[in-house]
């Protein structure tokens, strides 16, 4: 862990107006100025403190000059209280300074002061100036402060007490607990009573609590709003270190949810999440949650109850089941945000699920023009795919959601219109044969008005499978293709159009004549876009090739209907031949598939078996006890499941190979879910309170670490962060998000640090989290992380003229002596260029006793090096030596010990 460094603590920065004085005419000033100069200099003097310089010998002529002054505005004392927070006060090694005794007797009697401004303006200073050396002194001086009669002075006598006590705790300044309850029973000001009671609780919680005991009635609004949050807050903190005074703290954090104040009844909510996972507790904390949503008018107080409520939904979803009815109210909200979260709570049950279908076919009629809002159509159309699975009860609701509202809308992505036609089919897959005549009907009736592709294929499924009127399905794609063929001469064109413009003599308003040009209203039938899109999209025409092709099957007369298909295909295969650009190979095959069977011998026959019966599901006809042969056994009962993506790339065979995907996983065999498993490392110990694992994933200037965390411990654990340092001075890049865990639960987090050539070696890890009583921090060091260079080591290949200009260049050289039980030096090199991966400048090496090579490679961090190899045989041992060098030292040094290493191991 690195060693945090504090800058000191200065409450005030500011931009001098005028240049800033020297210290003799400072001292001048401070001598014989008058007394509007010597403010003027004591406050040059603090601005130049506050920008780093230093004036310790001047501290003494502030005392002498300045300390006896005093004025009727106290304007020269507020900027000597200034002046003694911003000097030093210690010596380098920490003692306290001789003169801050004088400051000790100048702060006592302004503590001692009859004006309370002074008094409170010097217990504020104290409260920054946690010195033991000056605070000795003045304990009995700031105790006597609590009783004063002014509030100003009381609540600043109280937090500079309990700043005190957070620094020292009870050594300082004994009997706090005594002299707060004492303060407490007098105290009328909210302020300094919350004040008087955070000190409490923090000296003596036995003793808040027997306060509340005393003093609580069923009144709650009697504390105040301020005093309550700290209530709530020492009640929390109370449940967490001793569980069994849940009961008894139960029954009055109930009585806060009464409370008038909006951010009382919030933490009250959140205590109740916090303390008791109870299905009772957890009910109320959302009725409060739901009662701030419906009286709050601020959107982002809304958003952040939604979060809260979103918790709790993950923490228990049985809470939030009847609450549907008033999550759907939410649903009338203008911000989309607060709609979009409120989509996320509902929970799909028996009791709710046609209310929740009948709230989003309103919200389908709100956003049905709206061009913004298809992020939401989106999570709308995400809930609704569950429904359609698990509820029948709903499907007539929600076909008539697509019939009014999603069907015709030409307001919605591309994303949203894929959702919507999967959807779709699924729902006529699903439904009872009246909604499906239902949806099938409102299609073929409302077909021109279809907008987006997507749509387009999913009305071609469903009028190709379960169109009760073929002929009238024909009709009406046909007339929404238009008049073929498909692309028209310009020059017709532009006579048409210009056909459609009339010239009118009109009366223009200033009484003179005038021409205007007025088109002629077409009286045409409308045409839809399915035209347009099957001259953009081929994909398309495959679609409508099978809903034709499927109707055709289903029609009588077959001679009259084939020869119009017939002459669709053939105009949309014409077109395409002349806009190669514009079609892919399926639909080509596809259309002059159908073609064939049209002008093949029998295609009725051919028809009804290859769209027909393939539509059929067959029924399942099992006798019980009949005996039936069957001529091969394709799988015996104790024959292994194989997941072929666990196998691995050595344990494919010939099936397995014969697979496209399986031969572009063959090729990113580094990308596997299988070689990932071979790099995982344990981090912590099964019986740490924190099982930890991680992935680490290098990528060219920085490391990922995804690391899985799983809660071993009986009890929740807050606030679950984890940390990675390398050697050197690495920089978090991405830092991971603290958790909070249950018992037994797992999380995954990431955190991402950069990473250079220079951090080749061990990776150390932590884990931070909060311990049961959430006061102190408790961590576990994590087992070291070896990252190894040779991982990141890419072959390359350099000349031989710029080996030798890099050679003179880089100055760090590591020579390692050879030290091998192998006497080929020509084994000897190419085991190292196998094993440090990297490339020879030469290939072909010459044979013999002697050999000289030299080697390149780089790595992924942009770095590179270089390797010479000087060997002979000498009394049939190979004696030389092997020279690395590189700009990077750590490369240099990490290469070395590996070579090392690894000539031993050479058989």
């Amino acid at each position: 862990m690195t060693q945090v460094k504090v800058d000191r603590m200065c409450s005030v920065y500011v931009i001098p107006e005028d240049a800033p004085m020297s210290q003799q005419e400072i001292s001048k000033a401070f001598d014989t100025g008058k007394f509007e100069d010597k403010l003027k200099a004591l406050k040059s003097l603090v601005i130049q403190i506050i920008h780093d310089e230093s004036f310790p010998r001047m501290v003494m002529n502030v005392i002498n000059s300045l300390v006896p002054l005093s004025d009727e505005t106290h304007s020269l004392k507020k900027i000597l209280l200034f002046y003694w927070e911003v000097i030093e006060k210690t010596h380098p090694n920490g003692s306290l300074k001789e003169e801050m005794i004088l400051v000790c007797n100048s702060l006592r009697k302004d503590l001692l002061h009859p004006n309370e401004y002074i008094r409170g303006r010097t217990l504020k200073l104290l409260s920054r100036i946690q010195l033991r050396g000056i605070l000795e002194p003045l304990q009995t001086a700031i105790v006597e402060n609590v009783t004063h009669k002014h509030v100003y002075v009381r609540r600043n006598a109280v937090v500079c007490l309990y700043e005190i006590f957070l620094n020292f705790g009870d050594d300082l300044i004994s009997d706090l607990d005594e002299l707060m309850e004492k303060l407490l029973l007098n105290e009328t000001d909210l302020s300094t009573k919350r004040n008087a009671f955070l000190l409490l609780f923090h000296a003596n919680q036995q003793k808040a609590l027997d306060y509340l005991s005393i003093n609580y009635s069923d009144d709650s609004n009697q504390f105040g709003d301020i005093l309550q949050l700290s209530i709530l807050e020492l009640f929390r903190k109370v449940c967490k270190k001793d569980p069994q005074q849940k009961p008894k703290l139960l029954k009055s954090i109930y009585q806060f949810s009464k409370s008038k104040s909006a951010s009382v009844q919030y933490e009250c909510a959140n205590t109740l999440f916090a303390v008791s996972p109870s299905l009772a507790s957890l009910k109320i904390a959302v009725q409060i949650y739901m009662s701030l949503i419906n009286t709050q008018t601020d959107n982002n107080i809304k958003l952040v109850i939604l979060d809260r409520l979103e918790a709790v939904n993950q923490l228990n979803p049985r809470v939030l089941e009847d609450r549907t009815q008033d999550l759907s109210q939410l649903l009338n909200q203008q911000s989309i945000d607060i709609r979009r979260k409120v989509l996320r709570l509902f929970q799909l049950k028996h009791e709710n699920v046609v209310l929740l279908a009948q709230s989003l076919q309103k919200e389908f009629q709100k956003c049905q023009n709206l061009n913004d809002q298809s992020e939401y159509k989106v999570l709308m159309l995400q809930l609704i795919n569950p429904m359609i699975h698990k509820f029948p009860q709903v499907h007539e609701v929600v076909a008539q959601t697509f019939i009014d509202s999603i069907i015709c809308n030409n307001k919605m992505d591309d994303q949203c219109a894929q959702l919507a036609g999967q959807t779709l089919v699924k729902l006529v897959q699903l439904s009872d044969q009246p909604i499906q005549h239902k949806i099938v009907t409102a299609l073929s009736n409302r077909f021109l008005d279809i907008h987006h592709m997507e749509l387009y294929k999913a009305t071609f499924t469903i009028l190709g499978d379960y169109s009760v009127n073929p002929i009238r399905s024909f009709n009406q794609i046909k007339k929404a293709i238009g008049n073929l063929p498909l692309e028209h001469d310009k020059v017709v064109a532009k006579q048409e159009d210009e056909n459609k413009q009339v010239v009118k003599t009109v009366i223009l308003p200033d009484g003179t004549y005038g021409t205007q040009v007025i088109e002629k209203q077409d009286n045409e039938e409308h045409v839809s876009k399915l035209r347009e899109l099957l001259m953009q999209n081929s994909f398309l025409a495959s679609s409508l090739s099978r809903a034709f092709m499927k109707l055709l099957s289903k029609i009588q007369e077959f001679n009259k209907y084939s020869s119009q298909m017939l002459l669709i295909f053939c105009s949309l295969l014409r077109y395409y031949q002349k806009n190669t650009a514009k079609i892919d190979q399926d639909t080509l095959e596809t259309i002059t598939s159908s073609i064939r069977i049209l002008t093949g011998k029998n295609p009725q026959d051919k028809l009804q078996e290859q769209y027909k019966k393939s539509d059929v599901v067959p029924e399942l006809n099992i006798q019980f006890g009949s005996h039936q042969n069957y001529d091969k056994i394709l799988k015996q009962p104790d024959d292994p499941i194989i997941i072929r993506q666990l196998k691995g790339i050595s344990e494919f065979n010939e099936i397995d190979l014969a697979d496209d995907e399986t031969s572009i996983a063959i090729k990113q065999e580094e990308n596997t879910y299988v070689s990932r498993l071979g790099h995982i490392v344990q981090l912590t110990g099964y019986c740490d309170p924190i099982y930890a694992e991680a992935f680490v994933n290098v990528h060219k200037y920085d490391i990922q670490f995804e690391v899985l965390m799983v809660n071993r411990w009986s009890k929740m654990v807050q606030n679950v962060q984890v940390e990675f340092r390398t050697q050197g001075e690495s920089k978090v890049i991405e830092k991971a998000q603290g958790v909070i865990l249950q018992p037994n639960q797992s999380a995954r987090v990431r955190t991402t640090i950069k990473f250079s050539s220079q951090d080749i070696g061990v990776v150390y890890g932590a884990i931070h989290y909060e311990n049961n009583a959430g006061i102190e921090q408790a961590y576990l060091v994590t087992k070291e992380i070896n990252v190894d260079l040779i991982d990141f080591i890419i072959p390359a290949t350099v000349q031989i003229e710029q080996f030798r200009k890099l050679w003179a260049k880089y100055e760090w050289e590591n020579r390692i002596v050879i030290n091998t039980n192998q006497n080929d030096p020509f084994k000897y090199v190419q085991f190292l260029e196998k094993q440090l991966k990297a490339k020879s400048i030469v290939e072909n090496h010459p044979q013999g006793n002697i050999i000289c090579v030299n080697m390149y490679a780089q790595t992924k961090f942009d770095d590179d090096f270089l390797v010479n190899v000087s060997a002979e045989v000498v009394n049939d041992k190979l004696q030389g030596f092997v020279r690395v060098r590189s700009k990077v030292k750590e490369i240099v040094v990490n290469l070395g010990d590996k070579i090392k290493v690894l000539q031993t191991k050479i058989e």
